[in-house]
């Protein structure tokens, strides 16, 4: 009895087990899925730094100053600057070249401005339409829709001679003048041969009253490449020829030989402002001033306007009144009024004639 009694408990609860297990449903194979990409998980730490793209590429317009073999080293130096600052402010690359042919020519280029000797502007300006060109000092050209001509009245060097040759003969007794010049650029024997027309347009004859009775005006023209030592022999030639008034054309000579002048007490006319310690042997600087006229068409060459035609300003400058007096540079003022207008006319075409 008591063994039963603790019996029937226990079977109860097998037979509740029993019956759990049976009630448990059957688990059901799960469905294959897709399985979702992996999204990383982005940090601060982890996330890639951003690098700015860089902005789209394009191509840089240029201008360009054609100096071919032969041009006056003083007109490339001083337009170079003229240039460059020029082309800077307009947004444009600038380089400077000593030749170029039509091949050569860059799609980019914007404006090209050409010195003498001519470099075949005219056939560079219609093999690029697109193109505005200027041509310095060129004889011969004619202006175009993309061709441009600064000093169409006659070139710049000879009449910056001429007048240097007239002061020359205004201020100096008996004419004793002379000139230093280069020989193997156009720029250098139109300055040369300016000079020496623009004395014997004062002067006529030009004969020494006193003696020595020498042939003036003279001059010694020498190459660009020459060294100081030539040019100490060619003024040394003027000076034993009693010449009072030298002309120095630009590109001739250099300070040490302005100084050794002015000590020997030669008068001195020059293309550029001289050294402080000069002053009393300078009568006055005769330069060309192409910067006004480049600067005016500026604004039309990038507009691409072309056609114009103008003449560079002579510029009277460092006069000493006591070598040119006021009166002597009224004179001067009239003449150069009339040089520019054309009243007067160098007489020079290329080199010019020789003047007996």
């Amino acid at each position: 009895m008591n063994s039963s009694r603790f019996l029937r408990p226990i079977i109860l609860i097998l037979a509740c087990l029993i019956l759990l297990a049976c009630s448990s449903p059957t688990p059901e194979t799960p469905a294959p899925s897709t399985p979702s990409p992996a999204v990383p998980e982005i940090t601060e730490t982890t996330a890639p730094s951003e690098t700015p793209s860089p902005p789209p590429t394009r191509s840089t317009e240029i201008a360009i100053l054609l100096a071919p073999p032969g041009s006056d080293p003083g007109q490339v130096e001083s337009l170079q600057a003229t240039l460059a600052e020029l082309a800077s402010g307009a947004g444009l690359d600038f380089q400077l070249h000593s030749s170029l042919t039509p091949a050569e020519l860059d799609p980019n280029l914007r404006v090209l401005v050409a010195l003498p000797p001519d470099p075949g502007l005219e056939t560079l300006a219609a093999s690029a339409p697109g193109t505005q060109f200027l041509g310095i000092g060129i004889p011969g050209l004619e202006p175009g829709a993309n061709l441009s001509v600064i000093s169409g009245q006659g070139s710049g060097p000879d009449q910056q001679g001429f007048l240097a040759g007239y002061i020359a003969a205004l201020v100096t007794p008996d004419w004793r003048v002379g000139a230093l010049s280069l020989s193997d650029t156009p720029a250098g024997m139109a300055a040369r041969q300016g000079f020496l027309n623009g004395v014997v347009f004062f002067c006529g004859l030009c004969r020494p009253t006193y003696p020595p009775y020498l042939t003036y005006p003279m001059y010694v023209e020498l190459p660009s490449g020459a060294s100081p030592a030539e040019w100490q022999a060619a003024a040394d030639t003027l000076k034993g020829s009693s010449v009072q008034t030298i002309f120095l054309a630009p590109g001739a000579g250099d300070e040490a030989l302005l100084t050794d002048l002015a000590q020997a007490g030669v008068n001195l006319i020059g293309s550029a402002s001289p050294p402080p310690a000069l002053k009393n042997r300078w009568v006055a600087t005769v330069s060309v001033d192409l910067d006004p006229a480049l600067r005016q068409l500026w604004p039309d060459l990038l507009a691409g306007k072309g056609g114009a035609d103008l003449s560079p300003s002579l510029e009277i400058g460092d006069v000493n009144p006591d070598l040119l007096s006021q009166g002597r540079q009224r004179l001067v003022d009239e003449f150069v009024e009339n040089l520019q207008a054309g009243f007067i006319d160098t007489g020079v075409t290329g080199a010019g004639p020789s003047v007996p």
